[in-house]
């Protein structure tokens, strides 16, 4: 039996609580690499955040539906540093869909969208703990560019990665 496919569209704003929650589900899993005591806390008003994002004609993301369930999303926005950048704000694919190819395709639509807008650049922040993720990134071309900050009490690395044309 062949498995579902993968369907993917652009982000509505009504999009903003799936969103939210498969950030969240995996958020949750960084407790396995993060500092003693850590725990994962939603920002608040993310949803309204979001879905205030992805009003804006600036801001692009896409959803993955595996057989009608969300299974992943990426999320960009023009980065708010000087220069000709975009920044990649999510790449998430919910716990199930880990290791099936679905982040590549993710990630591969971001940088052809970036690149459609015209961006030389790109940036982003990941857990510094996520080796995973860190791999992923790295084995795309990110390299770090700067040193780790801590945030919501995770400690972040950024990563920037040139636009391929």
């Amino acid at each position: 039996m062949r498995p579902p496919a993968v369907t993917t569209r652009v982000a509505r704003p009504s999009d903003a609580e799936t969103i939210a929650r498969t950030m969240h589900l995996g958020i949750e899993t960084y407790a396995a690499f993060a500092p003693a005591g850590w725990t994962p806390r939603r920002p608040p008003h993310l949803v309204e955040n979001l879905a205030e994002h992805l009003r804006s004609r600036h801001t692009w993301g896409l959803l993955a539906d595996v057989a009608g369930e969300p299974a992943g999303h990426t999320l960009m926005f023009p980065d708010w540093q000087p220069g000709d950048g975009a920044y990649l704000s999510h790449l998430f694919t919910r716990p199930a869909w880990w290791g099936t190819g679905l982040a590549a395709r993710l990630h591969d639509a971001f940088l052809a969208e970036v690149r459609d807008r015209g961006y030389r650049t790109a940036r982003l922040h990941t857990p510094a703990g996520h080796a995973r993720a860190r791999r992923f990134y790295e084995r795309r071309g990110w390299r770090v560019s700067a040193p780790p900050e801590t945030w919501l009490d995770l400690p972040v690395i950024e990563y920037r990665c040139p636009v391929p044309s």
